[in-house]
C-alpha cells in the first residue's frame, strides 16, 4: 500500500461502512438477498448497525491502547528492561488497566500483534484514519441519501456520484499526492472529527 501512514487505512474504513449503514442497505444500493433479490429490511438494517455500535467505546480504547503501546515500543523513549524500563508484557498490561479496557492476566496477546512491526510508531494513523473516513461517508456517500423525496434511482445516482469523487480525487493517486490535499478537494473544506464522534453516540 504506498501512502502516508496516518492516512493509509482511510479508504478501508470507509469501505467497511458501507455493510453496517442502515442507509445503504435497506435502500438495496448494497445488500440483496441473493434468491429473491429484495433489499433487507430496515428493521435488520437498524439492528445491524446498532450492533456494530454496542461495543465502539470499548472497540476505541482498544486502539488507542494499541496505539499506545506501538508508541512505547517505537516511540522516543522505548519500554525496554535493558534501557532501564519496563518489559513490553508489563507496559500491555499496564496501558489495558489504565484504559478499562479487558485484560487476560499471564497472556502476551500482543506477542502475535502483527501490524505492531508493520506499522513502526505509526499504529495511531489506524484510529486517525477513521475520523478522516467518517467525515468522507458522511460529506460524500451519506448526504446523497438524506432526501427522503428523492426516487431510488436519484439516490443511487448521488451514490455514485459520490463515489466517483472518492475514487477520482483519492482513491487513483494512491501516495502520489499529499493526504490532505485528497481530503480538502473531496469535503470542499478541511476535515472535522464531529462525525467520528457523532458515530459513537
Amino acid at each position: 500500500t504506498r501512502a502516508a501512514m496516518d492516512f493509509v487505512e482511510t479508504p478501508s474504513h470507509l469501505f467497511e461502512t458501507f455493510a453496517r449503514d442502515p442507509k445503504f442497505l435497506s435502500a438495496g444500493v448494497l445488500a440483496r438477498h441473493y434468491v429473491a433479490g429484495q433489499p433487507m429490511s430496515e428493521s435488520k438494517a437498524r439492528h445491524l448497525a446498532l450492533s456494530h455500535a454496542d461495543l465502539r467505546g470499548v472497540e476505541v480504547r482498544t486502539q488507542i491502547v494499541h496505539s499506545k503501546f506501538d508508541q512505547a515500543l517505537f516511540g522516543e523513549h522505548p519500554c525496554s528492561p535493558s534501557l532501564g524500563g519496563v518489559s513490553s508484557t508489563e507496559m500491555w498490561e499496564r496501558l489495558h488497566q489504565e484504559a478499562n479496557v479487558p485484560f487476560a492476566s499471564g497472556t502476551h496477546w500482543h506477542s502475535r500483534f502483527g501490524h505492531l512491526v508493520t506499522y513502526g510508531a505509526g499504529y495511531y494513523g489506524y484510529l486517525y484514519a477513521q475520523t478522516f473516513a467518517a467525515d468522507i461517508w458522511r460529506s460524500a456517500l451519506v448526504s446523497s441519501m438524506a432526501s427522503s423525496s428523492s426516487s431510488e434511482v436519484s439516490k443511487a445516482a448521488a451514490v455514485r456520484s459520490g463515489g466517483t469523487k472518492i475514487w477520482k480525487e483519492m482513491l487513483v493517486h494512491g501516495g502520489a499526492k499529499d493526504p490532505k490535499d485528497m481530503i480538502h478537494t473531496v469535503l470542499g473544506r478541511e476535515p472535522s472529527v464531529d462525525p467520528f464522534f457523532e458515530g459513537m453516540s
